[in-house]
């Protein structure tokens, strides 16, 4: 997603500057410091007293258990341990969970450039085929959005931006605003010249999965085809004319697609379609399309 060209791309106007603050990453550094100092201390500790002078030191947890030491050396050298493991074990998970906070990012009427490590990127909107919004962390079970991923195309990875973004929220509301205003256009000219979309979506069962597994970004996806006339799911064609209602509840998370015989065509969670904003668009407008011109063909038949 590097962009090589000599020339700049069009941005249109910046939106906004986000990055993600320091406040996290200096209280976890004091943590730590913080912990392997005092496991250090106790260790020297140990240093000036004899060793298990004191004779056997036992105690009981609040579980019941009884847990006994040689001495009171034995227990400093325990103490000390267990605080240095905890300062490296939070030092490992955040390390672990940074790996996403190296980018700032800036949001342009037409893309985004990100910049990572002194490396900026441009990516535009018109060229960017999956937009993924997804849950994880402590809210994974709610389905609110707490991530928002994107890619040029499958042979790409996926760019994964955060909650801990500073106004992260407010960050994925402009990103989708823009993606479809970017997006819609092109895709009802395709649609009305004749051609088709698709669109790609997780199974709801993959979904509810990578929530458990923690997993998000591999998942296997299932095609949804949409042409001016038909929509094609789950190896059935439905006609954009038979559709009558499409449920978008935020309670249930779900999308429920129906004809007008009640016959669901479509049910899953909805930010597990990527591009959800612009299928859930292209796929309304169609419908009143359809919708308005059946009269009209009424009419001339009768």
């Amino acid at each position: 997603m590097q962009q090589t060209s000599n020339q700049a791309p069009a941005t249109g106007a910046l939106v906004g500057h986000y990055y993600y603050g320091k406040a996290a990453k200096i209280f976890v550094i004091i943590l730590v410091a913080t912990l392997l100092l005092l496991a250090g201390a106790i260790l020297y500790f140990t240093t000036l007293l004899p060793a298990n002078g004191s004779g056997p030191v036992a105690f009981t947890t609040s579980s019941g258990s009884t847990v006994r030491f040689d001495g009171q050396v034995s227990l400093l050298y325990f103490t000390s341990g267990l605080l240095a493991v905890l300062g490296l074990g939070v030092a490992a998970l955040w390390a672990w969970h940074s790996r996403y906070r190296h980018s700032s990012y800036e949001l342009f009427e037409k893309g985004i450039a990100y910049t990572t490590k002194g490396v900026r990127t441009y990516v535009p909107f018109t060229e960017i085929e999956d937009l993924y919004l997804f849950s994880s962390g402590q809210m994974v079970m709610t389905g609110m959005i707490t991530n928002l991923a994107f890619r040029r195309n499958a042979s790409e990875p996926f760019h994964r931006v955060i909650e801990p973004l500073k106004r992260f929220h407010e960050f994925v509301q402009l990103f989708r605003e823009l993606y479809l205003d970017a997006r819609q256009p092109a895709v009802l000219q395709t649609l009305q010249a004749g051609g088709s979309v698709t669109f790609k979506y997780i199974a709801t069962g993959e979904v509810w999965r990578k929530r458990v597994s923690g997993n998000f970004l591999d998942a296997k996806t299932l095609p949804i085809v949409v042409t001016r006339d038909h929509l094609q799911v789950q190896g059935s064609q439905v006609s954009i004319a038979s559709l009558r209602s499409m449920d978008t509840s935020t309670w249930s998370e779900k999308i429920n697609l129906k004809d007008a015989s009640g016959n669901t065509v479509l049910s899953t969670v909805a930010t597990g379609i990527m591009n959800m904003d612009l299928f859930l668009n292209t796929l309304g407008l169609l419908m009143e399309d359809s919708a308005a011109q059946a009269p009209q063909a009424a009419a001339s038949q009768a």
